[in-house]
């Protein structure tokens, strides 16, 4: 089995400490660099092309947005997930746009943490279920709706920007597989949408990801 690399990126030891040995317990996954700022992640990051890059958002210097934005002009085919104790929207917002991959909040357990690695590995997005909740939530629905989608079809729309399977949805929003697949084909078609990239980058440029409720 091809152990998938990991890098991780924290400025706080224990931290980098605590969850190198988690990943390192996984029989699939192996940390193949840490880094405590920046420019030494940059710098590690190009000698290993590790599969994933594990960023804490706050670092000295430059921030974990400003890397991730960086390692995605520099090395495209590393994906990035922000881990971080900011659960604010705005720092999800920021995430996204630089081009991140997911989204977890420390306070999270490891299974969600090991979750949104195999999830990205997969070729998916993943947005840690306490936010996702918030973005679901009645209070945040979005107004005006581009191609007057219904409230199903928006609904499974943003389960798909945030990651999710038909069978996930299905089983979230109590539907059979094939409703999920033919709200999933009836919105795409009203929004012109071809691909999962091309409904993440509609749903954050909508607001749909990012405008929650503080």
């Amino acid at each position: 089995m091809r152990c998938r690399r990991i890098f991780l990126v924290d400025d706080h030891p224990i931290m980098l400490s605590g969850v190198g040995a988690m990943i390192n317990s996984q029989d699939d996954l192996t940390v193949v660099g840490l880094a405590g700022n920046a420019e030494d992640a940059l710098e590690g990051i190009g000698k290993t092309l590790p599969d994933i890059a594990v960023v804490d958002i706050s670092l000295p210097g430059d921030s974990g947005v400003v890397l991730v934005e960086r390692l995605g002009e520099r090395f495209p085919e590393v994906s990035c997930i922000a881990l971080t104790a900011h659960e604010d929207p705005g720092c999800l917002r920021q995430v996204l746009a630089a081009g991140g991959r997911g989204f977890v909040v420390k306070r999270s357990t490891a299974t969600d943490l090991l979750q949104a690695i195999r999830c990205v590995l997969a070729g998916d997005n993943y947005v840690d279920p306490a936010l996702a909740a918030r973005i679901l939530s009645p209070r945040c629905a979005p107004q005006g709706d581009p191609g007057n989608l219904s409230q199903r079809e928006r609904s499974v729309i943003q389960l798909v920007a945030l990651g999710y399977s038909n069978k996930e949805i299905s089983s979230r929003l109590n539907l059979s597989i094939k409703t999920i697949e033919t709200y999933r084909t009836r919105a795409s078609d009203k929004l012109e949408l071809r691909s999962r990239a091309a409904i993440v980058r509609f749903a954050h440029s909508n607001g749909w990801l990012a405008e929650l409720p503080v």
